[in-house]
């Protein structure tokens, strides 16, 4: 399907020489994990060390490591045996990047069975077996229980909600008597003519 084939593309990805590419694809692993069942991740990434790049081997130890530790050995597909005993195998690989990948995956199965992951391992040499248990001093760390498989329902998402607002600042009343009330002035009336003299009488005349 699509799926896989995106999958297998991004498996190739691990080993591209440009660190920034690698970072990117490791970040879109995490996220597949919320879309299909990390044993099936880990299953596909398992065919990814079937390849001589060893860029592409330490990333795909170094995924496979992060499922282990997210979601247990329960991971393990086809079977946790037959994939820590493909893990193992790179212990004495020349690259010390990929041993130092494969130690730290058996490690993390440690912390869950611890020495059973020895069994599990198959016929070690000597010297693989000495680096095991000496990474499995230095780096191991016991875990009770494996935690819950991410998914997006059990995964929580904390969203930060908007602080409340506070309300407007009420405006202090205003008294009707402390508003200043401009009273226009009056103009200045002009003064009133003068009453027109009486008439003067005649002799011989009068009026009615």
């Amino acid at each position: 399907s699509s799926g896989i084939n995106a999958e297998y593309g991004l498996i190739i990805k691990l080993g591209d020489r440009k660190e920034p590419v690698r970072k990117s694809v490791q970040a879109l692993f995490n996220e597949l994990c919320y879309i299909y069942p990390a044993s099936r991740t880990f299953y596909h990434l398992s065919e990814g060390l079937k390849v001589k790049n060893s860029r592409q081997r330490t990333g795909v130890l170094e995924q496979e490591t992060k499922l282990i530790l997210e979601n247990g050995i329960e991971v393990c597909q086809p079977s946790p045996k037959k994939a820590f005993e493909l893990v193992a195998s790179f212990i004495g690989d020349k690259d010390n990047s990929v041993r130092m990948a494969a130690l730290n995956c058996c490690v993390a199965g440690w912390n869950y069975i611890g020495d059973n992951i020895k069994k599990m391992c198959g016929n070690l040499n000597d010297k693989d077996l000495g680096m095991l248990e000496e990474r499995i001093k230095r780096g191991g760390k016991r875990i009770a229980s494996p935690p819950k498989p991410k998914t997006m329902q059990n995964e929580s998402r904390v969203v930060s909600e908007p602080e409340p607002q506070g309300k407007p600042k009420e405006e202090p009343a205003v008294e009707l008597e402390d508003i200043p009330v401009e009273v226009p002035e009056e103009a200045p009336r002009s003064p009133s003519p003068p009453p027109p003299p009486p008439p003067v009488k005649k002799r011989g005349e009068f009026y009615i």
